[in-house]
């Protein structure tokens, strides 16, 4: 059996991009004071500036990162294309039901405020988005994620009962 992959690029909030062009704004404006007004003064907040800005647009880039493998399903959160971090691993044997988000199967624990609920999603609005409903200590857990045609396939495979297209 193959380990089947999707990565998803996180959104850019709009909040976030008004702040990253503010931040390139402030810091021009700096160098340009700096080069002909008062290099002291202007300096170090140009300096300042172009590092806000640098780490806001760079750095601060999230993808959800979605594997399955031979009854394992993990979720992991990538920052910048560098920084890893494990979410969750779910064991298909713990999984109460795959199915898209609204779906009449899984409506009970869409609305049940108990359910813990983790959104793993790009944000964007035509998306098709997955939920997981899962079993743990604490009760059920529910993860949004956008999984794609040939992942959904590979678990069909050998959980075709709990996965609805």
């Amino acid at each position: 059996m193959h380990e089947k992959l999707v990565i998803v690029p996180k959104k850019m909030a709009s909040g976030r991009k008004v702040l990253n062009l503010l931040w390139f704004v402030l810091a021009c404006l700096m160098f340009v004071g700096a080069t002909f007004i008062s290099p002291v003064v202007f300096f170090v907040p140009a300096v300042g500036f172009a590092v806000l800005w640098y780490f806001q647009t760079f750095r601060m880039d999230t993808e959800w990162e979605y594997t399955y493998y031979d009854g394992d399903l993990r979720f992991a959160r990538i920052r910048a294309k560098s920084r890893r971090k494990n979410i969750a691993s779910i064991h298909m044997d713990d999984v109460v039901a795959i199915a898209p988000r609204g779906d009449r199967s899984i409506y009970k624990y869409e609305t049940d405020r108990s359910v813990v609920c983790k959104q793993l999603t790009s944000g964007e609005e035509n998306a098709k988005v997955y939920d997981v409903i899962c079993k743990s200590d604490q009760g059920f857990v529910r993860y949004e994620f956008e999984p794609d045609e040939e992942m959904l396939d590979a678990i069909m495979v050998k959980y075709a009962r709990i996965v609805t297209k």
